[in-house]
């Protein structure tokens, strides 16, 4: 099953959704790694991963979900994982894997997944050093493109999972209502789903398209997009509602208006 916004609200959430997830790994299954996360535990106390691994989701629908927590979180490789003879295995798609350090944090690994990481012959030895300025070069500009655009699919997917449990919450508090009430509430909760309808899948379609294009027609594809852009981030910016999701008294943390814009600007920067 996916990682969940909540699956990162605690350390504990997030190990009992890693080892639910390790048990059912079959080939081709997702994996992410970043560079560090921390996570509190309930008792609050912060604990520093490093490196991040996450198994089970894509890497363009748990980025979007790392806004709230602290630490490094830069983006280091992601791909399929398999088991051989009992441990997960890692083939990146994308980046480096540095098994030096999932070396070193071989005891955690196998606390939080239940299971250990295999390290490919070769890699054995390989410490800490190998993780410098060496993980790759950076991406030229059509893969930072098609990154911004897996990353903006993946905003708008935690954004409709954020406000689905805002309604929830908003329905089961008024759960015992007059019936009249409810049904004004159910008519200003739909106006919650137009809001993503405002951020729409044309961001994604115009970075994947400048991604595409051959380096003459890029410039005039970047232009579309950067007018996309802009109506998207007026939108942010003007739209009342975002506002109030962000603010609800519900018990939802939806934390809407800094992951949209988070993500904003980094397919601007991706235009640059």
């Amino acid at each position: 099953m996916p990682m969940k916004p909540t699956d990162l609200e605690t350390f504990e959430a997030y190990k009992a959704a890693m080892r639910a997830a390790a048990s059912h790994i079959k080939d081709n299954t997702p994996f992410c790694l970043y560079s560090e996360v921390q996570i509190p535990d309930k008792s609050k106390k912060v604990h520093t991963l490093r490196p991040f691994l996450v198994i089970g989701t894509a890497l363009n629908v748990v980025t979007p979900m790392l806004g709230d927590l602290k630490g490094g979180k830069k983006f280091l490789a992601s791909g399929h994982c398999s088991l051989e003879k009992g441990k997960i295995s890692l083939e990146a798609l994308r980046g480096k894997i540095e098994y030096g350090h999932l070396k070193s944090q071989a005891t955690i690994f196998k606390d939080v997944l239940g299971k250990e990481i295999h390290i490919p012959s070769g890699h054995e030895e390989k410490g800490e050093e190998a993780g410098g300025a060496d993980h790759q070069a950076a991406p030229a500009q059509p893969a930072k493109l098609a990154q911004a655009a897996a990353h903006w699919s993946g905003v708008r997917t935690t954004v409709d999972t954020k406000i689905k449990e805002l309604k929830q919450a908003v329905k089961a508090h008024y759960a015992k209502a007059h019936p009249e009430l409810i049904k004004e509430i159910d008519k200003n909760m739909a106006k919650l789903d137009g809001v993503l309808g405002k951020l729409d899948h044309r961001l994604t379609d115009a970075l994947k398209a400048c991604a595409t294009a051959a380096e003459g027609a890029r410039q005039t594809e970047l232009k579309k997009t950067e007018a996309i852009l802009n109506e998207y981030k007026h939108t942010v910016q003007s739209e009342r509602l975002i506002a109030h999701m962000d603010q609800n008294p519900f018990g939802v943390k939806t934390n809407l208006k800094q992951t949209i814009l988070d993500s904003l600007t980094q397919a601007e920067k991706s235009m640059a």
